[in-house]
């Protein structure tokens, strides 16, 4: 079992060409450079806007040359380039690039060349999860006529295509099927395939370390690595080799090193069809600094929907409970150091209150220094009201506690629920696809995807928790906000309603979701809509320039 998922894990990293930098020969490194390169991983990650901004330039440039381009066969040329930096990148717009270029080499009557971007667009959609759609493209192949080449092509798109729905899918015989046909083709790829070729070289190294030939494979890629430049799909995928590597040997500095690497080439690259940077999260949580976890989560998250990648996107939402949960255990740990240090507090208050006592005995005892006592009850009037100024604070700190605790159980209570309903219907929904799959009822699985029936009835649902929890976290949300309205044009629900659009804006704003375009994309309307909703409910407000602002203390 372990072996299997190490395989599982290989395959993957080679299917998203992730890149990362070569170590020489039987190099250990320690925390230290660990730290150093988490650090240029945050580097890296502020400045991936400019990698991203000179992607897009190239991707500009050549939609020009391919919009003012009359020749059907330079036309073709652009579009196989502008293919690559898009299949990567998004896979909605490579595989809308490949269609194009079906319909050139179509006009050209170029068969071969139609098979190619056939088989292509096949690999681009197993890359974005759309496995039915994926097989049907490749059953669409007419295998008998394909040359080496293309067949070497065909063996390798179904074998990645078997993998990715081996990770996707639980275990279990489904699984157990599609690792076996991985292996069927993948055997089928090294037969065609010549010694001499890279595809050759990936399964040959793959195979080579299953059988605990580590050091032939370290030997050899080392030496190849260096005939590829750094970002370029070929040194990816060998660095990638080297990390899987060190990751079966159990040397866990060397797999974190390359994995960071990992993900550095990636950022750079821009590529947003990846996995480095969730499993990097994973071991940064492991290691115990779970904001970094976090942050390279959000990442991840964002390349996945970036790409339009189901199943990234299903791969790193299994750790966000782990992530909250930690969260929530520092959050403890804090209160629990909070509580020592009021004890520590209340301590020498009792000191300070036994001293205070000592010197009035003493004072009382010497008849003689009525002045220094006069002045002794001064400073002790101001020591009190000094120590009432703290109680008052002590209990503020308290109820803003409570209040907090409150919040982060609300919040965490409205993911855990909202998510285990999700992943349910998202399982219902994926049984119904894959039956209608297997069946071979492929209208079925284009209506029930047509439908959109799972996406409004998980909003819907999504917005009745969000207004759950809302009501529960601030019981007295609406009357507070109705207060803060004039009296002729109070905010007035619907029956059966908890919140309707505009409470939702303001319970967004009240626990600190100001900007109108995050607002706009939760509640799934146009920016504009948001600016027209805020600006009408502030000249309903009593006070229209501090609206907001109040809002914030309901």
């Amino acid at each position: 079992m372990h072996a299997r998922r190490i395989i599982k894990t290989l395959a993957l990293t080679l299917a998203a060409a992730t890149g990362l930098a070569a170590a020489s020969c039987g190099g250990r490194h320690g925390s230290d450079g660990l730290d150093s390169l988490y650090r240029e991983v945050d580097a890296e990650i502020t400045r991936s806007g400019q990698y991203m901004a000179e992607k897009e330039r190239r991707i500009a440039d050549l939609r020009r040359e391919y919009a003012g381009e009359t020749d059907d066969q330079r036309r073709l040329r652009t579009l196989d380039r502008l293919i690559g930096e898009y299949e990567s990148y998004i896979s909605d717009s490579a595989l809308f690039y490949v269609s194009e270029a079906e319909s050139v080499a179509s006009r050209l009557g170029d068969t071969r060349e139609r098979t190619r971007l056939q088989i292509k667009k096949a690999d681009i959609a197993s890359h974005a999860g759309l496995f039915a759609e994926a097989h049907q493209m490749l059953a669409e192949v007419p295998r008998a006529a394909l040359d080496s080449s293309l067949l070497a092509k065909y063996y390798a798109t179904y074998s990645s295509l078997y993998q990715y729905e081996c990770e996707y899918l639980p275990e279990g015989e489904y699984s157990r099927r599609s690792q076996e046909l991985r292996n069927i083709y993948t055997d089928s790829l090294m037969r065609v395939s010549s010694p001499e070729s890279f595809d050759y070289l990936v399964n040959w190294a793959a195979l080579e370390i299953g059988r605990g030939n580590n050091e032939d494979v370290r030997c050899r890629l080392e030496a190849d690595i260096r005939k590829h430049e750094p970002g370029t799909r070929q040194y990816s995928i060998l660095a990638s080799i080297l990390a899987f590597m060190y990751h079966t040997m159990e040397r866990d500095d060397e797999y974190k090193r390359y994995l960071s690497q990992t993900v550095i080439s990636d950022i750079k690259g821009a590529v947003k069809e990846n996995m480095a940077i969730r499993e990097l999260a994973t071991q940064v949580f492991e290691d115990g600094d779970i904001d970094r976890a976090n942050r390279y989560l959000k990442v991840s998250f964002d390349d996945a929907n970036f790409f339009a990648a189901r199943m990234r996107n299903a791969q790193s939402s299994r750790m966000l409970p782990v992530i909250d949960n930690a969260y929530d255990t520092r959050q403890k740990k804090l209160q629990s150091r909070q509580r020592v240090l009021i004890y520590i507090t209340i301590g020498l208050l009792l000191l300070v209150t036994g001293a205070v006592f000592y010197i009035l005995k003493q004072i009382r005892r010497v008849q003689e220094a009525n002045r220094r006592v006069s002045k002794s009850n001064g400073e002790l009037q101001a020591m009190s009201a000094r120590l009432q100024e703290m109680n008052s604070t002590l209990e503020k700190t308290n109820e803003e506690l409570k209040l907090s605790n409150r919040v982060t159980e609300g919040y965490a209570g409205l993911f855990m629920e909202f998510s285990s309903i999700n992943i349910s219907a998202l399982q219902k929904y994926h049984l119904a696809l894959r039956n209608l799959a297997v069946q071979g009822n492929v209208k079925g699985i284009l209506k029930k995807l047509d439908s959109g029936d799972v996406a409004i009835d998980t909003l819907k649902d999504f917005y009745a928790k969000f207004d759950e929890a809302i009501l529960h976290i601030y019981p007295q949300f609406i009357e507070k906000v109705n207060q803060l309205m004039t009296d002729d044009n109070p905010i007035v629900l619907k029956g059966g309603e908890k919140l309707n659009t505009e409470l939702r804006i303001l319970a967004l704003i009240r626990i600190g979701i100001t900007d109108s375009e995050k607002i706009s994309q939760f509640l799934r309307c146009s920016i504009s809509t948001i600016y027209t909703y805020r600006s009408k409910l502030k000249k309903r407000a009593k006070n229209p320039d501090t609206f907001e602002a109040e809002l914030m203390v309901v």
